[in-house]
């Protein structure tokens, strides 16, 4: 037998009533997402700093959101998506950074087949 190489980014995911992507398929939302607070501005001096952890499943998305007096910065740890930023689309995968300026709408998108997950920090505006 031959050896080959597989990504796991590009495998295709099993089938059946008991999948993620069967129990997705009966809910009535695609925003389907766990977020792990690891830090809020109340436990950092500068109370101005928030960190968390989210994962994004598969073939799911978030709402999207502004939050004006925030700027924030995205690194992902796992897997690859979309990111949209004021209208601007682009393709995201494990190991990039992604900045978002203040008061600009911002959006991540898992089309994939394995999660999406990254660390995320929000910084308030001084003053």
């Amino acid at each position: 037998m031959k050896s080959y190489k597989k990504s796991l980014l590009e495998a295709i995911p099993d089938e059946g009533s008991g999948t993620f992507s069967a129990l997705l398929s009966k809910a009535n939302t695609k925003v389907v997402r766990d977020t792990l607070m690891l830090l809020t501005k109340d436990q950092t001096e500068s109370g101005r700093i928030d960190v968390g952890f989210t994962i994004i499943y598969p073939g799911c998305n978030t709402k999207g959101h502004v939050h004006a007096p925030k700027e924030e910065v995205y690194f992902l740890t796992k897997g690859k998506g979309i990111m949209v930023i004021d209208g601007d689309e682009f393709e995201i995968q494990e190991g990039d950074v992604v900045y978002v300026p203040f008061g600009k709408f911002h959006r991540t998108i898992n089309p994939f087949s394995i999660p999406l997950c990254y660390v995320w920090m929000t910084v308030e505006k001084e003053g």
